[in-house]
């Protein structure tokens, strides 16, 4: 990986270890309300009376401030949690590319080795035709000059000037075979210094991507117990609350009424969809992937598509695992590559060449099958992190994030709805 990446990893690792310490200080006050609330519940005890009004009020506003304050804190936490597994879901799509070119420069290491051989083989034939040219030309003695020519009964010019032109053939032979092999020799140095550099090149990156992958995996375990300390907390407040509610409810009959501290729900609705969304999605990849100019009819029939979502379906359950393509858990990108395989179209494992696999689509031409992306900025292909495959009703089967399963979602369910793509047969 190059000093970009390496970036990348230390300031994900940093902006880990503060979400984490912000969680703990959190969790610790989650803790330090719940006994504060304990507290005043056994000096609340009693049956509540007319002249209890103030105090009971009193004892309802202050646990409806700590259950707001709890519920801020849960709604803190479970966005950071959503911002992690973000993170760790776009860090899978780099370890799947890292493995990608991983696989490519395996292949090319194969046939590095396979053209070695060849040229091992041109080679050792090489040296065989040198010695018999050499064995020849012993046997010649140097090659044929006019005494000879006469000994052995040559005495047609004609034939002395056959005799030489036979030699010098023998020459020009043995020249070319000597800088045949000089070029074999060259092939195999360089045949294998490129292929051995650029796999050990390759298994270096993915070996690094999957020690970061360990890291993120972690954090986003630690941050999902967090949160759900804070969502126990919360439920307990809500308890408390509700029973202070009912034990102010005979004197706030009698003397008027408490003190409501609920608050509404907040409720989350997709946005407005970018133009380029519903164009398809913008034009372009990401560095150093190839953008083919499709036709816009160039995309798999609709049976084919219905073929790729109807076994996605079949994994519904299934575990997300990082850089996993099946059969027992995939992540999103693998679950994509392994549909599209049973309509007979191939792919590569990662969101960047799945983006560009095929003409993008807009969404309201979407076809069951059709590949919806994500990404972190919706004018940057570049930035794709997750891909879904549609099934129809504006709904998509996908593998979101470590912890999940393989689901359906609606296509507004995450942010930064990029584009689709329909893949190429």
């Amino acid at each position: 990986m190059g000093t970009g990446w390496r970036h990348l990893a230390v300031a994900g690792g940093l902006r880990l270890a503060a979400l984490g310490l912000v969680g703990a200080i959190g969790a610790a006050a989650i803790g330090g309300g719940a006994a504060s609330l304990t507290a005043a519940r056994a000096t609340a005890g009693g049956k509540p009376g007319a002249g209890q009004l103030s105090a009971a009020q009193g004892l309802v506003a202050s646990r409806a401030a700590a259950l707001a304050r709890a519920g801020a804190r849960a709604r803190t936490l479970s966005a950071a949690l959503s911002g992690l597994r973000t993170q760790a879901e776009a860090l899978t799509e780099r370890y799947d590319h890292e493995v990608s070119l991983e696989q490519q420069a395996s292949a090319a290491y194969r046939a590095a080795q396979a053209r070695l051989a060849a040229a091992r083989q041109s080679e050792r034939r090489a040296a065989a035709r040198l010695a018999q040219l050499a064995a020849a030309e012993y046997e010649a003695e140097g090659g044929p000059d006019m005494a000879a020519a006469v000994f052995a009964g040559i005495t047609d010019p004609r034939s002395y000037l056959g005799a030489i032109g036979l030699q010098q053939a023998m020459d020009n032979q043995q020249t070319d075979l000597l800088a045949a092999r000089q070029a074999d020799d060259i092939v195999i140095r360089l045949f294998g210094q490129q292929a051995a550099g650029l796999l050990g090149q390759r298994r270096a990156a993915a070996q690094a991507a999957s020690f970061l992958k360990t890291s993120v995996s972690a954090a986003v375990s630690r941050q999902a117990g967090l949160v759900k300390a804070a969502d126990a907390a919360r439920s307990r407040l809500s308890a408390e609350t509700a029973g202070a509610r009912a034990g102010a409810a005979a004197p706030a009959a009698a003397g008027g009424s408490g003190a409501s501290g609920a608050s509404s729900p907040v409720v989350t609705r997709p946005g407005s969809v970018a133009a380029g969304v519903l164009a398809g999605g913008p034009s372009g990849a990401a560095p150093g992937v190839f953008a083919p100019d499709w036709a816009p009819d160039a995309g798999a029939s609709a049976a084919q598509g219905n073929a790729a979502a109807d076994w996605a379906l079949t994994q519904l359950g299934k575990p997300y695992q990082w850089g996993a393509a099946g059969p027992g858990s995939y992540d999103c990108s693998g679950l994509a590559l392994q549909a599209w395989a049973r309509a007979g179209v191939r792919l590569l494992h990662w969101t960047g060449f799945q983006w560009v696999s095929g003409p993008h689509v807009p969404l309201a031409g979407l076809r069951r099958g059709d590949l919806v992306f994500y990404a972190f900025n919706i004018a940057d292909p570049a930035t794709v992190h997750h891909v879904g495959i549609y099934i129809g009703h504006g709904l998509m089967v996908d593998a979101p994030f470590t912890g999940s399963f393989v689901r359906i979602d609606s296509i507004y369910a995450f942010p930064g709805l990029i584009g689709a793509t329909r893949p190429a047969a």
